[in-house]
């Protein structure tokens, strides 16, 4: 890896000048397909040519380790992926905070930072900072259901680790709004639309219908064939 900056594609069919200059030359590409074009007959790591010019092998052969060093380093030699920082977070999440376990890459609302999990044998509950329950799970029988909120039909999930993400947003969705935010909800409703009300919601005036006049006594034979059905006679 040189240690100057690259400004243009190292394809030479391109050669266009690149987004932002890199430092690393297995990222000095404008696209996919310069890449893939230029290491179709080399090697993506020590880039020596390959014997197999059809572009079927991507990396030399054994005993040269260049395919352990791309599994091992894949954001240097592949195409469009940079260095990422990880961070280890393997504690335990038996009464110790939020979230239970892994965190992984789902995103922690501000709201969470004061809440935590105390559990025993049968029971988990969720609390903030000031001892307020939140959410409560009880175990039994393989089945970690939803006691607290209340819903209906009652939730359960078989993973210990999936109930408590589900009860966590269920709290999260049950909390009131900020004083902020609830006024201006309150000054929005209280508010009319200044185009006014849509047309389709307008009342229409009530008006009265006539009265039904009743029925008079019928006359003739009511299961004779009336006039209209009747055939006119030939002449």
């Amino acid at each position: 890896m040189s240690a100057s900056l690259r400004h243009r594609c190292r394809n030479l069919r391109c050669r266009m000048k690149l987004k932002a200059p890199v430092e690393n030359e297995h990222h000095a590409f404008c696209c996919r397909g310069c890449f893939d074009g230029f290491y179709r007959s080399r090697c993506r790591v020590c880039e020596k040519p390959l014997r197999d010019k059809r572009g079927g092998r991507l990396y030399c052969r054994p005993p040269n380790k260049c395919a352990a060093e791309a599994q091992k380093w894949p954001h240097v030699y592949a195409f469009g992926l940079s260095p990422q920082k990880t961070e280890s977070d393997s504690k335990s999440g038996h009464s110790t905070g939020l979230p239970g376990g892994l965190a992984g890459d789902r995103p922690r609302h501000k709201a969470l930072r004061g809440w935590s999990w105390h559990s025993d044998d049968l029971e988990h509950e969720l609390r903030d900072a000031d001892g307020t329950l939140l959410a409560r799970l009880e175990s039994n029988a393989g089945r970690h259901r939803l006691t607290h909120p209340r819903t209906t039909p009652i939730l359960s999930w078989a993973d210990l680790a999936e109930a408590k993400h589900r009860a966590e947003s269920i709290a999260l969705g049950a909390l009131p709004l900020d004083p902020k935010t609830a006024a201006r909800v309150a000054k929005d409703n209280a508010t009319p639309h200044p185009m006014g009300a849509p047309l389709n919601l307008a009342l229409l005036p009530v008006v009265d219908s006539p009265p039904i006049a009743p029925a008079g006594p019928f006359e003739g034979d009511p299961l004779g064939i009336p006039a209209f059905l009747r055939r006119r006679a030939s002449p």
